[in-house]
């Protein structure tokens, strides 16, 4: 006798059969995020480890931190020696650093990211540096650190502010240049031109008065001479402002020319001072623009020479150093302390004796001027190109 299948059996098997495979299903699309996931960490782990940013995984341990992990660069970073730290607790790492300790427990509490900037001495080797630390949660138990290396960044903001600062200096010294070079002028064509054409213009007066009153004419003829010599030195006067202010030879002759001829002129000022020249150069080595510059670093050095040394014998070489132009002023006179100068910073001594403008005329034509001296040993300033 058939036994009859009772309906909601079959019904029940049928739902049965439909949740198995849908736990099967569920079972292989667990295993395939599995997978997913797997794959997911590995290819975290190799950003992680080839990332260009120096890096360590601090796990949380108790109260403290360790270094759990970290990636290439950051071996590349500590030379290699970071795997000597594996395990070890950051309060013993940064024992002398409460701040980045600070830092670490905030981010692991608050789950935030914190960044910081500041001058770090490395771990691993007691360098120097300048590190912006990037400080970030990572679940369940675990901080990553950034460690970006900005201290050339650092040293180029300050050498560029230092170059600001000193373009400023140097633009203020260029106003004050430019005005006293002003008042210079000034005084000299009232001191001396002005002088000179207030006796001529006398002299024409009161000649014109012999003349047209008929009087004394050999009295006026003596006047006429003496209106042509003023004439004469007011000439001369001229030519020494113009020479003082841009010698004629320079553009005329050249270079060499002016640098012997200011040496005679010298001498023939200061007898008891014997220039001697040594030129190894010719004209054509000399780059126009140099050639300016030479001269009044020249003019400035053997001027300084001449009033302040006491030197009776000063040398003066312009020649090629190891492919570079070089000039130098050397003498034998008392010299004075520059170290002491340079400290107290004394602007009035290094403007009085040209100094700076020597040091900036050098410079801003791509050159360097150094200044050798010593009390009772003379001096000697070299500036080449």
């Amino acid at each position: 006798m058939n036994e009859k299948i009772d309906p909601e059996m079959t019904d029940d098997i049928t739902v049965l059969r439909k949740r198995i495979a849908e736990l099967e299903s569920n079972e292989i699309k667990l295993k395939q995020m599995e997978e997913m996931i797997q794959a997911s960490k590995e290819r975290l782990k190799i950003q992680f480890r080839h990332t260009h940013i120096p890096t360590i995984t601090w796990q949380r341990k108790g109260n403290d931190f360790i270094v759990a992990d970290y990636n290439i660069t950051m071996e590349d970073f500590t030379d290699g020696l970071i795997g000597n730290f594996l395990d070890k607790p950051a309060s013993i790492i940064y024992e002398d650093r409460p701040d980045i300790q600070e830092n670490l427990n905030t981010c692991f509490k608050e789950h935030y990211l914190i960044k910081q900037e500041t001058p770090y001495r490395m771990f691993t080797r007691q360098t120097e540096k300048i590190i912006i630390f990037t400080f970030t949660y990572m679940p369940p138990d675990s901080v990553i650190t950034h460690m970006e290396d900005i201290t050339e960044r650092k040293m180029a903001q300050q050498k560029l502010q230092t170059s600001e600062k000193q373009l400023h200096a140097l633009s203020a010294q260029l106003i004050n240049v430019e005005e006293r070079q002003r008042k210079h002028i000034s005084r000299e064509l009232h001191d001396s031109i002005g002088q000179y054409l207030t006796a001529i213009k006398f002299s024409m007066e009161t000649t014109y008065q012999h003349l047209i009153g008929k009087q004394d004419i050999s009295k006026a003829v003596v006047l006429l001479e003496t209106g042509v010599n003023l004439l004469k030195q007011t000439i001369d006067e001229v030519r020494r402002i113009m020479m003082d202010l841009r010698p004629s030879i320079l553009d005329d002759l050249g270079i060499l020319a002016t640098i012997s001829w200011f040496c005679r002129e010298l001498q023939a000022v200061y007898s008891g001072m014997h220039v001697e020249q040594d030129i190894q150069l010719k004209e054509e080595d000399i780059p126009e623009r140099l050639k300016i510059i030479i001269y009044r670093i020249l003019q400035e050095a053997l001027n300084n020479a001449a009033k302040h040394s006491s030197a009776d014998h000063v040398c003066v070489s312009l020649k090629k150093v190891k492919n570079k132009i070089q000039l130098t002023i050397e003498d034998n006179g008392k010299g004075f302390d520059l170290k002491n100068v340079a400290s107290n910073y004394d602007i009035s001594v290094l403007e009085g004796l040209g100094l700076m403008s020597m040091r900036e005329r050098a410079e801003l034509t791509g050159g360097i001027l150094r200044i050798r001296t010593k009390l009772g040993k003379g001096t000697s300033i070299t500036a080449s190109w």
